[in-house]
This record gives C-alpha cells, sequence and structure tokens, in this order.
C-alpha cells in the first residue's frame, strides 16, 4: 500500500496573510489539525493547531496574520512510498503529520498519524487473509503451537493428513497428539532453536519436518512445524535402492562370470552383456550393442533357437567364429509372462573344466584331512606334531596330570612348543576360566608388575581411568601360563611367590587384596634349578611352581618327526603364502632336513618350509630350496648328531643314523597303517612311489617285518 492511497487530499490551504480567526475556522469547517501554506502555487510551509495556539498566546488579537506560525522546517513524502516506509520516517522524526507531494513535488496530499495506523491496520488485515489462504492452500502440513506448546492452529493439509479435524485438536497439547515433534517444538520454544530438515515418523507416516519458532517484537511467542508427507516416496525410494542394489549385484555377477552371459528383453534385444560375450564376438564397447536384437549381433544363437520348437536352449554345442561353445538359454519370467531370457555360453577352453573338478576334490581331500586332524579324539595336544615315542609319553603324562590343581613347570628349548602343551593341558583341565598367557622376558621389568596384578584408578600418572585388570584377575578360575620366567627380576618373584601361596592379589596402588582361583603353569628355556644355585632364582618360588615338571625334547631327539611335519607345514603354507601348487618335496630335501641340528627346534622349521615355498617356483621342493642360515650355533654336545666315534668319518656316521631312524619311521608308519602303503605313505608326506623306493631301498619286504 503507497501513501498516497492514504493521504487526504481535501487539505486546508492557506496564503501568508490568512489571519489567526480565518484559519481557526477553517480547521473547524475541515476537522483538520494542519493547512498547507500556498502562495500563487508555490508550496511554503504548514500551519498546525499547535502553533497557531502559540501564535495566539504571544499575540492579543485573532486577527493576527499566520506568517509567524508557518513551519518551513517539514517533512514530506513521496505519493508513491510504501505506509511501511512513511512509519518509519515518521517515527525516526517524531512528528503525526507529513506533506504528501508529487513527482513535480506539488503538494497533493496530507498523511496524518491515524491515516497512516489506518493503513497499517488494513494492510495486516489483507496480509493475514492471504497468508491464511496460502497456508491453507499448501501441500506441505502447518502445525503451529504457543509457548505452552498447545496447538493454536493446523492447515487442511495436516487435517487431511492426519485425518483430524482442526476443532479435535487445537486447544490440545502437541505432546499428546505429535510427541514426535514435542523435544524440536519445546527447543524453539524455550530457546529459539530452528530444526531444520529433519526425517521423522509420525503414526504410519514419514515426514520431513522443519520446525520453526515464531517471534513477535522480539519475542519467541510460539512455534510453527511444516511437515512433507514423504511416506510413498520413501517406498518408491527404497524400491529403487533395491532395484540399483540387485542391479549392481548383477552387473558384478555378469562382470565376473568366466564365459560368456547376454541377457535380453521380451522382444530380444539386448539389455546387458559381460565381457566374455564381447571378447566372443569382438565388440569393444557394450553401448554398440545395447537394444540390437540379439540376432543382429549373435546369428549362431538366434538360428538355432528358431531350430527349437519351443524357442528354448539346454545346453545346444555350435560353433561361434573359432570357438566349440555350449549354449543355454532361461526365460525370464513375471507375473506367469516371459519378461526377457538369460543367455549363457561356455567357450573358453572346455578342457580346464576337468582340471578345476580335479583342484575341488583336492581341496575337499585337504578340508577333510583338517577335519579329521582336529576332531581326532578330541585330543586336546593335537597342535603338537609328532609320531615320536617321547612326544607321545609326554602328552600321556600331560593328560594325566590336567585334571590336577598343582602348579606345573614345563622345561624345554625355545621353540619346541612349551606354550602349545600349555594350552593343551588347560584344554584337558577343563578349568571354567580362560588361559591367559605372558612373556616375562618380553615385558619390560617396570611394567610387568602392572601386567600381573593390574593397578588401580589413579595408581600413577597416566594410568587408565578406572584402573585395569592383571593377567591374574584375567585368569581367574582358569590357567596363567607364565613363560620364561626363569627371567624374571628377583624382586618381582617375592610378589608372584605370594600370589602363588596365598592365592590373592594385590593391584597397584590398592589397599584392597583380592582372592583369585588360578592355575599356575610355568615354562623356561634355562635350568630354573641350576639359576637357584646361582642366587638368581628364589628357591621357594622354584618349589611353588615346580610340583610337576614336564621336558619337552628338542627336534634334533625327534629327527623321525621330521616327514610329518614337513607334511603339516606345507598345508599350512599352501593357505598362507597361497601357493597351493606346491604338493611334494623331494627325498633328498627331507634328508637335509634331518641332517640339521635346529637349535631353533621346530619354530625354526617352520621358517625354513615358509623361505623354501618363497623360493619354489615348481610344485615341488628341491634341496636347493632349503636354506639354513650357516650362522645358527653348532649342535650341543646333547645333540643326536653329535659324533660318538672320531674314526668314522662325519659324513658316512651321520648318514647312517639318518638311514635307520628314516627305517624306523616307514616301519612305525606301515605298522599303524595296518600294512596299507598308500595310507603310511600320506602320513609320511611323501609320494606313494617314493614310499616304494624307500621299502626297496631298506629291504622292507614282508609285512610280518613291521607286526613285529
Amino acid at each position: 500500500m503507497q501513501v498516497g492511497e492514504l493521504s487526504a487530499t481535501t487539505f486546508v490551504k492557506l496564503q501568508p496573510d490568512t489571519t489567526a480567526r480565518e484559519t481557526m475556522e477553517l480547521f473547524l469547517q475541515n476537522r483538520q489539525d494542519i493547512g498547507c501554506v500556498m502562495e500563487q502555487h508555490h508550496f511554503l510551509g504548514i500551519v498546525t493547531k499547535y502553533s497557531l495556539y502559540r501564535l495566539l498566546l504571544e499575540s492579543t488579537s485573532m486577527d493576527v496574520t499566520i506568517q509567524p506560525a508557518i513551519k518551513t522546517n517539514i517533512i514530506s513524502l513521496q505519493e508513491n512510498e510504501s505506509v511501511y516506509h512513511a512509519r518509519d520516517i515518521l517515527l525516526e522524526k517524531g512528528v503525526g503529520h507529513a506533506v504528501v507531494l508529487n513527482v513535480n513535488e506539488d503538494v497533493v496530499g496530507v498523511l496524518a498519524t491515524s491515516d497512516l495506523i489506518y493503513g497499517l491496520l488494513a494492510g495486516t488485515d489483507h496480509l493475514m487473509t492471504r497468508l491464511q489462504s496460502l497456508v491453507d492452500n499448501l501441500q506441505e502440513s502447518v502445525i503451529s503451537v504457543d509457548t505452552e506448546r498447545n496447538i493454536t492452529a493446523i492447515n487442511a493439509s495436516a487435517q487431511k493428513l492426519f485425518r483430524l479435524e482442526d476443532t479435535e485438536i487445537v486447544g490440545k497439547s502437541s505432546e499428546t497428539w505429535f510427541p514426535t515433534l514435542d523435544d524440536d517444538l519445546s527447543n524453539a520454544v524455550l530457546h529459539g532453536k530452528r530444526t531444520e530438515v529433519k526425517k521423522i515418523s509420525l503414526s504410519a507416516t514419514i515426514v520431513i519436518a522443519s520446525i520453526i519458532p515464531i517471534q513477535e517484537w522480539g519475542k519467541v511467542n510460539g512455534a510453527m512445524a511444516v511437515l512433507k508427507d514423504i511416506t510413498e516416496l520413501e517406498k518408491i525410494a527404497n524400491e529403487l535402492e533395491s532395484t540399483k542394489r540387485i542391479e549392481k549385484i548383477l552387473d558384478s555377477a555378469l562382470a565376473v562370470a568366466y564365459d560368456g552371459v547376454i541377457i535380453t528383453d521380451h522382444v530380444g534385444h539386448i539389455t546387458k552383456a559381460n565381457h566374455g560375450f564381447m571378447e566372443l564376438y569382438g565388440v569393444t564397447s557394450f553401448s554398440k550393442i545395447e537394444h540390437q536384437p540379439l540376432q543382429n549381433i549373435a546369428p549362431e544363437i538366434h538360428k538355432q533357437q528358431s531350430k527349437n520348437r519351443k524357442g528354448e536352449l539346454e545346453a545346444e554345442i555350435i560353433q561361434i567364429n573359432q570357438y566349440k561353445a555350449i549354449v543355454s538359454q532361461t526365460p525370464i519370467v513375471q507375473n506367469n509372462k516371459t519378461i526377457g531370457s538369460i543367455y549363457k555360453i561356455i567357450y573358453q577352453h572346455l578342457h580346464l573344466w576337468k582340471d578345476l573338478f580335479n583342484q575341488i576334490e583336492k581341496l575337499e581331500r585337504e578340508i577333510s584331512y583338517y577335519r579329521g586332524e582336529l576332531n581326532k579324539n578330541n585330543d586336546p595336544f593335537t597342535p603338537l606334531i609328532s609320531n615320536n615315542r617321547k612326544i607321545e609319553q609326554l602328552k600321556a603324562d600331560a593328560t594325566t596330570v590336567a585334571p590336577s590343581l598343582s602348579n606345573l613347570l614345563i622345561n624345554g628349548e625355545s621353540g619346541t612348543g612349551k606354550e602349545l602343551l600349555a594350552n593343551g593341558i588347560h584344554l584337558a583341565s577343563n578349568r571354567q576360566g580362560a588361559f591367559i598367557k605372558i612373556n616375562c622376558a618380553a615385558v619390560p621389568e617396570n611394567l610387568i608388575e602392572s601386567e600381573l596384578f593390574g593397578y588401580a584408578d589413579g595408581a600413577f600418572t597416566g594410568a587408565k581411568k578406572g584402573g585395569r585388570p592383571g593377567k591374574f584377575e584375567q585368569a581367574d578360575k582358569g590357567t596363567l601360563f607364565l613363560d620364561e620366567i626363569g627371567d624374571m627380576a628377583l624382586p618381582l618373584q617375592a610378589k608372584l611367590l605370594r600370589a602363588v601361596q596365598e592365592k590373592e592379589i594385590e593391584k597397584i596402588g590398592d589397599t584392597q587384596t583380592r582372592k583369585v582361583d588360578v592355575r599356575i603353569l610355568a615354562a623356561s628355556n634355562k635350568d630354573i634349578g641350576k639359576l637357584v644355585q646361582e642366587g638368581a632364582f628364589r628357591e621357594d618360588l622354584y618349589y611353588r611352581i615346580n610340583v610337576i615338571q614336564l621336558e619337552i625334547p628338542p627336534l634334533r631327539d625327534r629327527l623321525d618327526d621330521i616327514p610329518l611335519l614337513t607334511n603339516h607345514f606345507m598345508k599350512k603354507m599352501q593357505t598362507k603364502l597361497d601357493k597351493p601348487g606346491i604338493t611334494d618335496i623331494s627325498a633328498e630335501a627331507i634328508e637335509k632336513l634331518r641332517n640339521y641340528h635346529w637349535p631353533g627346534n621346530v619354530r625354526q622349521m617352520e621358517n625354513v618350509m615358509e623361505r623354501a615355498f618363497l623360493y619354489a617356483q615348481t610344485n615341488r621342493i628341491e634341496t636347493n630350496h632349503i636354506l639354513i642360515d650357516a650362522k645358527d650355533p653348532t649342535p650341543t654336545e646333547h645333540s643326536s648328531l653329535h659324533v660318538a666315534n672320531e674314526h668314522i668319518p662325519v659324513k658316512a656316521n651321520r648318514k647312517k643314523r639318518m638311514e635307520e631312524t628314516d627305517k624306523v619311521t616307514i616301519l612305525d608308519a606301515l605298522k599303524q597303517a595296518g600294512g596299507n602303503r598308500t595310507i603310511a605313505a600320506k602320513a609320511l608326506g611323501i609320494s606313494r612311489s617314493t614310499l616304494y623306493q624307500k621299502l626297496k631301498k631298506y629291504g622292507i619286504k614282508e609285512k610280518s617285518e613291521f607286526f613285529l
């Protein structure tokens, strides 16, 4: 609305020589408080009733001219200005009237405050009517609340969406009708916080909601929720997402398919094809064949299909370019209606399928082997792979003492499998708690106490908030394996003794003791008895942990296990190093392994086998692949390879011993296999032909020989 529409055009016009009496009479007649002073159509200024009163107070006559009462410093407005701009000017200047001018600066009217107020009210009413009409005709649902979050209005879209009449819920709490919106409405009312686009569920309806605080005169007096119903869009989006996911899976399946695959629509036009199909027909880009009729791109397939009465193909053999191919076609049916077809073409080196089936069969055999090994008598000592009598006796002894609560000390060189034995004892003990291990030599001396006993909250700078349990606490009702206990410092041995003896611990920084039910299995590659004599190990602790003692023999004392371990590590490395093609090891390579003194024992042998796998380029490990560090320690006096007779050449003596060991190993394997040479060869990790060579070499002819 513009100023010209509200200003009074019938204003009082005065001359400079008009008297005060005449002016007063004109004001009364026209009910005006202002008059414009003109001289020969030139605007000079205005006279208000207040300036006229001041003139009369200063003069004793009503006939004095109005010249002294004329105000020349006046507020003027253009007739095309908005009423809001006029309001701002009048408020800023603090006046109640303004002269309205046209573009020629001629006076066309007078705007009073009352006129402005009327115009603003009329404009507001008009705006409210338009706004209400707009809100009611919005597709979005609108709900407004007051400061108490009581519903004040709801538009037509909201009534339709929620199947409500405004009379049902206006004045009611939003928490009752729309609890999902209540938190956001509360934030808007209490904190003036807007909630931008947010997806929420209202009953069975999914909407996008925006919550807006309503402000008047700088103060929040309510809030408005604008809701866009996306229930159907959400369903469509989910369907589209599922469709995209299925299409992506289909594209991936087609991309990795070994042979040619092509999909057509209901009229036989190509919709998808994989790389194998395009390669078969020499197509460089799918866009060149997309939506093309199948008969134009693959006439051989279409021709073969036409010969069939039903129009279907079931493993038909046809010639495509230079390839013999097997073609199959499967219809795609939806709602009992064929909407397309899938064609599969097998053409790439059909003879390779035989190799594939052989490989699958081999993998199945390996799986059966591993499953059998794992489930063999449910033996917890299965990881200790051996056919050696000493190891078998060790397993038997460990099984016997496992259920006992007594502490146990395991002696053995590094790499012999002390941890595997300890874990087997725990499994055989049926203790309910966990098997917890700690290497006393690997943890720094200043940390091992907190590792064993834990620490309380705030025990030291950097301590984890809330503290931390130690290995004893973690092993409660279970087993604690203290590996390399001979390397533990003396001060800590005293604390360990108390925990072992009293079965209670105290965390670092704590004054409370805790009872624990822990069985101790200790291990060392050192002679603990000798350490006691040297004063490096507490005697009382030694007797506490050495209630039962087991000793694992070194690998050099059980060289008959070499073939079995070799077979085990080969199967392990096939998977670990992804070299399934390496399936054999030469007899010379095995003999080289037997001729070594193994200071690092089984652990070292595993590393040697891993190296051999890395260097081997064929399916067989040869002698040159067995790389053993020349800097390894020499055999000790206890080594089974120690030469007893200095007059016998070392090489000859060693070879004789190895042959004797080899013969005993073969006889044991045959005995356990009941004379079945195939089973015996498999157990030894050698081929059947190699076994026959050895039988001939060692003169093993009769079954009675290995049944003695």
